[in-house]
């Protein structure tokens, strides 16, 4: 490697950083406040409350799979028309997006809540965790809705390279959270309500700020106007949003479609211990799933605004710091659940059953962590590329093509253990399928700069 090659790697590096950093600053501040949540319901509560929240999580991150649709599909669109000094595009882009969610969260509010019941139990509560997981849901449900818009306006907060931002507008929705959570849960006796009650406050003033930023900012690059908003969307623009958009919805539905399937096995194999025990090992990875979002985060702006400019060598230069980086994370987590993963599950909860069940799953369940952070970037790369169909079934191949069928066959041999198994199986397939299509897309970035490198040479052959 040249000395300018060299340097163009560390200014590369330094650039994700500065976007990664707060990125997972934040995303680790929602772990610490979705993971408190837990404990606060585990100490007050008990085993069921935990089942409860357990049960109630999926259906709401389905909820939000919309707003990371929307929000990630437009910010690979304005990333790349910034990228090409297309500011019109973006600001019609930021415009179309919010109309959208806005729209989608309205369905989805008259969907959700005239079959709240039902859904839950199809998510995997009986008679004994179902009113728990009614009374968390209930209180929780607004912040649902509040958070999709957030999802759609801090990314494309991150597409125009503002990454403190959305930093400083989660640690205070954390901050505010974990102030009002104890006071509601302990200190009025609310229990599940009292948590579903102080996310959705949170949720609600996190999605002021990101309506403020894009309103009031001046340091924002692109502007939102009222009336600009409530206008009938662009065709092509959203047709790209939700094409792009699909892998995120992909994911995410993927996700819920799991848990549907895992709760009901779990219920089936262990009952209502088994599924706690997921729920507090679920949000145990989230101190390693939030960072590694965090990263993909950072990357992707940069990405998508390279490519877009014609840049190659810094899409495949970014792409090679992020993995490097999420895989020695990854690595990370593995060491320190491994060590200490009874100590972890007992912050939770003192239920004796309890503990010894998500300690023993835990040490499974992380087994493939190594390989995690290939799988999360690449998704990423295919979707601010714009490659929408890649990246689609990247999003969906863990779940869907891995870990459900796993969740159904490995139990027939080795029983509950079985379940657990299925994880790190479904990650080493993920990551295979996931570095097989990367190795084909550098391939042909490669030849593409090459081809570039041939139409400079000859252009100042002509015009020398």
């Amino acid at each position: 490697m040249n000395r300018s090659d060299r340097l163009g790697e560390e200014k590369i590096n330094k650039l994700l950083w500065s976007l990664s950093a707060p990125a997972i600053i934040g995303m680790l501040s929602i772990s610490v406040y979705n993971i408190t949540d837990t404990i606060f319901i585990g100490h007050s509560v008990g085993k069921l409350g935990i089942a409860g929240i357990s049960v109630a999580l999926p259906l709401l991150l389905l909820i939000g799979t919309f707003g990371h649709m929307i929000g990630l599909g437009g910010a690979s669109i304005i990333s790349r028309a910034l990228g090409a000094r297309n500011k019109d595009k973006a600001t019609l882009t930021l415009h179309n997006l919010v109309m959208l969610i806005l729209c989608i969260n309205m369905i989805l509010m008259i969907l959700v809540a005239t079959n709240l019941s039902f859904l839950l139990k199809v998510f995997g509560a009986n008679e004994e965790i179902l009113p728990y997981a009614m009374q968390y849901t209930i209180w929780a449900l607004p912040g649902s809705f509040f958070i999709n818009i957030v999802f759609v306006l801090v990314n494309q907060i991150r597409a125009e390279g503002n990454a403190k931002f959305p930093m400083i507008s989660q640690i205070s929705s954390s901050v505010i959270n974990l102030i009002i959570d104890p006071i509601f849960i302990f200190g009025f006796g609310w229990g599940m309500m009292g948590a579903g009650l102080a996310t959705s406050i949170s949720q609600f003033i996190i999605a002021l700020m990101a309506f403020w930023y894009f309103s009031y900012n001046p340091k924002s690059v692109l502007k939102l106007n009222v009336k600009q908003i409530f206008t009938i969307p662009d065709k092509s623009i959203t047709k790209e949003t939700f094409a792009i958009g699909a892998s995120s919805f992909g994911r995410q539905a993927a996700s819920s479609i799991m848990a549907i399937i895992l709760n009901n096995a779990l219920l089936y194999y262990s009952g209502a211990a088994a599924i706690a025990a997921f729920g507090i090992i679920h949000r145990i990875s989230m101190f390693i799933f939030m960072p590694l979002f965090g990263i993909n985060q950072g990357f992707m702006p940069i990405a998508g605004y390279n490519y877009g400019a014609k840049k190659y060598d810094r899409v495949l230069s970014v792409l090679k710091t992020a993995i490097t980086w999420s895989t020695g994370l990854c690595i990370f987590a593995l060491l320190l659940f491994s060590v200490f993963s009874e100590t972890f599950i007992s912050f939770f909860t003192t239920d004796k059953q309890l503990i010894d069940i998500g300690s023993k799953a835990l040490k499974i369940f992380i087994l493939a962590f190594p390989v995690i952070g290939l799988h999360i970037i690449g998704s990423g790369l295919f979707q601010v590329l714009g490659k929408a169909k890649a990246s689609f079934f990247l999003a969906v191949s863990r779940q869907l093509l891995f870990l459900i069928p796993c969740v159904f066959i490995f139990p027939l041999f080795w029983g509950k253990d079985g379940i657990w198994f299925s994880f790190p199986v479904a990650d080493v397939c993920a990551a295979i399928v996931t570095l097989v299509l990367i190795l084909f897309l550098v391939k042909k970035l490669k030849k593409e700069m090459i081809s570039e490198s041939v139409k400079q040479s000859e252009f100042f052959e002509v015009y020398p």
